[in-house]
């Protein structure tokens, strides 16, 4: 009887015991393109370094738009000195565009040209001076 008993045992453990699964599969994980290279100097913010990426002031700022040049400035450099400036034009007739060119200096000593397009700003005033 101690037999059967065992040999029922054994039987029900190797019954119960769990089947052995299969691995899975994994799938290879999809690889994503890398992207290109790109130069840091790409990366720069270059708006208001030149006359083709001018800051363009709204035509209806106030104080002729020096309060928003001097805001533009200071949020882009943080404290600074107007050094000099003075106005440019590029274009012809009605493709004309006019630049305000302000030059300054940061704290670091370093120098800096900023340039504003105020075309829209020159035809309010014009339109002012008219009435």
């Amino acid at each position: 009887m101690r037999r059967q008993l065992i040999l029922t045992v054994a039987a029900v453990v190797v019954a119960c015991a769990p089947k052995p699964q299969p691995a899975p599969v994994i799938a290879p994980a999809a690889v994503a393109p890398k992207p290109a290279a790109v130069s840091a100097e790409a990366l720069v913010d270059h708006t208001g370094d030149s006359p083709e990426t001018a800051v363009t002031v709204p035509a209806d700022a106030p104080n002729e738009g020096i309060d928003f040049q001097n805001h533009w400035i200071f949020d882009r450099f943080g404290r600074f000195r107007r050094t000099g400036g003075g106005i440019a034009h590029a274009g012809e007739s009605s493709a004309m565009r006019r630049y305000e060119v302000v030059k300054i200096e940061l704290p670091d000593h370093s120098q800096h040209t900023v340039f504003f397009d105020i075309t829209e700003n020159e035809k309010t005033w014009d339109s002012q001076r008219k009435q």
